[in-house]
């Protein structure tokens, strides 16, 4: 006789792990409390009180950081912000972080209107109230930046501009807010209502080093070189006034390749723990690779993947060796005569990694330069238009480069290009695409006297049925 299994709901599974957490947390246990906590985050994603004593835990297993974060993520959503106002006070009150917890503490007492906690704040800190609105502002303004940098600083760019978009038209109309939203339209690549902002900032504040960096790497990006020039040479004569300015301009530098200058001020922050973000550890990533450390590079970059919401692009190693490629064998089938030649370097300058990075002002020059069939191709690859023709020819040149017995040959891939305008003159069914491919691919290795293939490994290779392939490779023949 079979026993039967007990089978437990999914919701006697939170209630039970919540049972265990609380049992967890009275015997002081918080590492295992922890665990049955995220248990229940994970069942029941949007249970505040699991996440208010997940974030003791964090506080007991002394990671207050960790706890933080918890409720700036609340308060990024807009969810629960009284009581992320009133715990981020408390647990910064215990921090000894005197002006986060006066000001998450004004928030909480101005949104809940709770006049016993403004007294109690006032008290401990020993300030006056100076004017209702003033300090209502200040306290907004703070908990913006605040949330603000802590998804900016995770490469979370998209949220970190909703968030502002999202405040009250005053805040909004802030010059820190203003800021901060064109250098994230910046870092979006949204350099039209960038500009814009830098320079209405720098028209109202011609001394601002935010919006100086900033502008200045926007020139760069847009290719502006004069003025882009101009600017370096302000920013060179920049010092900055404290630790916030000398990051702006350390990460700015940096990605101007100004690595020895920006290594100076960002080393510094790192060694005091501060502006522990994305951005920095990627900069100091670049800045340590092009100064020869490489060492340090990798290390970095590593500590990069614990921002597991963030675009982290390429390492710079890989950069360089698509660079490198890109010089040795991509910009040279670009500048050739033969058509052909020009598309298969359109098909490999889209198949490198970090290929943004080098389309420099001289890429650009050379791809503008082409005929109207090479710039199709390329509106084909950045655009996404759809066009069958062309869609058939980069179908058969994907296939040959995912394959290693064919990613090396580019007489191959110029065969197939001859090949595929022919087929497509006849107007072959272009869903038999692997089996064309193929088939040419069998023709090219079997009038190389030093590497030919059989037919059966052809058709292991290209993972095509017998019968298309014969049918392909006579369609050829007959050309």
């Amino acid at each position: 006789m079979t026993q039967k299994r007990n089978i437990i709901q999914f919701s006697d599974d939170v209630a039970l792990y919540e049972r265990l957490a609380k049992q967890k947390i009275q015997q002081q246990d918080y590492v295992k409390a922890q665990r049955y906590l995220e248990k229940v985050l994970a069942l029941s994603p949007d249970c505040f009180e699991a996440k208010q004593q997940l974030a003791t835990c964090f506080i007991k297993l002394n990671a207050p950081g960790r706890a933080e974060a918890i409720y700036y993520e609340e308060i990024s959503k807009g969810n629960e912000l009284e009581a992320s106002y009133y715990e981020l006070s408390q647990l910064n009150i215990d921090l000894n972080e005197p002006n986060k917890a006066y000001l998450f503490g004004l928030s909480y007492a101005f949104l809940a209107d709770d006049e016993a906690y403004r007294e109690e704040l006032e008290d401990l800190f020993e300030v006056a109230f100076n004017g209702e609105h003033p300090l209502e502002e200040e306290s907004q303004l703070f908990v913006v930046q605040v949330i603000f940098q802590y998804l900016f600083g995770q490469g979370r760019l998209v949220e970190a501009r909703e968030y502002l978009l999202r405040q009250d038209e005053e805040i909004q109309d802030n010059r820190i807010i203003r800021n901060l939203l064109a250098m994230c339209y910046l870092y979006l690549n949204e350099n039209k209502i960038a500009q814009e902002m830098f320079e209405r900032l720098l028209k109202e504040d011609p001394s601002d080093v935010h919006a100086l960096c900033h502008y200045t790497l926007l020139l760069y990006n847009m290719n502006q070189q004069t003025r882009f020039q101009n600017y370096v040479k302000i920013l060179n004569k920049i010092r900055p006034m404290n630790d916030e300015e000398s990051f702006k301009l350390g990460i700015v530098l940096s990605y101007l390749k100004q690595y020895p200058a920006s290594q100076q001020l960002l080393v510094p922050l790192h060694r005091k723990g501060k502006f522990q973000t994305f951005q920095l550890f990627h900069a100091l990533s670049f800045n340590y690779y092009y100064l020869g450390n490489i060492e340090q590079s990798h290390h970095f970059w590593q500590v990069l993947t614990q921002f597991s919401k963030a675009n982290r692009g390429f390492p710079p190693w890989v950069i360089e060796e698509s660079a490198h490629y890109f010089n040795q064998h991509v910009e040279p089938l670009l500048l050739s005569d033969d058509q052909h030649e020009r598309l298969y370097g359109l098909f490999l300058l889209n198949q490198l990694n970090g290929k943004e990075i080098l389309m420099t002002k001289e890429v650009w020059t050379i791809l503008e330069s082409m005929g109207d069939y090479e710039k199709l191709y390329l509106s084909y690859l950045i655009q996404n238009l759809q066009l069958r023709k062309l869609h058939f020819i980069h179908q058969g040149m994907e296939i040959l480069y995912r394959l290693p017995e064919t990613q090396p040959y580019a007489s191959l891939f110029l065969s197939w290009i001859s090949y595929a305008e022919s087929l497509l003159v006849e107007q072959v069914d272009q869903e038999q695409v692997e089996a064309y491919v193929a088939a040419v691919a069998y023709l090219f290795f079997n009038q190389k006297e030093d590497h030919d293939m059989t037919r059966p490994q052809i058709i292991e290779h290209f993972d095509v049925a017998t019968d298309a392939f014969e049918q392909a490779l006579q369609h050829l023949l007959s050309i």
